[in-house]
Formats: structure tokens, sequence, C-alpha cells
């Protein structure tokens, strides 16, 4: 499927959704992974459905948003994008969706180094300090553009 084929509107990406979601389904899963309740796989596992269910609606959304406004077909653009209020909807959106795709970058190197085992067994403690940061940071960006 392209960008092309989806029916989703663009009116607005639907951040309220995405929001009640990752609080719901996803913040008790990052709780219980830096409690050390669940292994590195298990938050892998339990947050890919989320990545590719809602939030992948959400960014296919925000990309229509921004091809119907820019006219883009797609591809690779040089330079910033002008300054039109045109473009403020998608442009509001994209640090949600890089957030998004760095917070899924994040849990798979976790995933990758600690596998079956804790948090509590990092050698580079950054990454957990990373992750929380992220998560609440996310969850402060998302509830500032539902208001």
């Amino acid at each position: 499927m392209t960008i092309a084929d989806n029916p989703l509107s663009t009116t607005s990406p639907d951040v309220r959704s995405l929001l009640a979601e990752y609080r719901e389904r996803f913040v008790p899963v990052a709780v219980d992974y830096l409690e050390r309740r669940i292994s590195a796989n298990e938050l892998r596992r339990l947050w890919k459905p989320h990545y590719l269910g809602a939030f992948h609606a959400y960014d296919l959304t925000v990309e229509r948003a921004w091809r119907e406004a820019s006219g883009s077909k797609g591809v690779l653009e040089s330079g910033t994008p002008t300054a039109d209020p045109s473009f403020e909807t998608p442009l509001q959106h994209f640090p949600v969706s890089i957030a998004y795709n760095n917070l899924d970058r994040l849990i798979e190197v976790l995933a990758i180094e600690l596998g079956d085992q804790t948090v509590d067994k990092t050698k580079i403690r950054e990454r957990t300090v990373d992750f929380a940061h992220v998560i609440d940071s996310l969850d402060v960006l998302m509830a500032s553009l539902a208001k």
C-alpha cells in the first residue's frame, strides 16, 4: 500500500486518540519495564501493536496532510519548507512522528542489548534515562497538540 492508496482523512491528524491509547496501553508497559517487571524483549513485544497500529495510522495522516498542503509527490526535497500557513498542521505534528520513530529505535536497541533481561542489567544507564525522558516528553508533546 502507498500513501496515495490510503483513504484516511487529513483535516487534522487525530492526536487525541493516539494520546489516549498511548496512555492506556503503552505508558503502563513502560512503567513495568522501568520497574523491572518485564524484560526488554517483552517491552518490544508490547510496544509493536501500538506502534504499528494507532501510530502508523496517525503517521500516514500526517504524511498525507503534508503532501496535500505542500503539493509534494514524496520525493526528497532540498531546503527548508516555505513559511506558509497551509503547512501549519502537518508541521505541528511532525515532531510526534519523529519522536515515535526514535522511541521505536530506542526500544529495538534495548531489546538487542538486554533481550530477556530487565533494565537493571544494562551497561549503559543513559539509555534508561533517555527512555524515561522520551516517554514523558512524548506525552507532554501530544497533550499540547490535543488542546
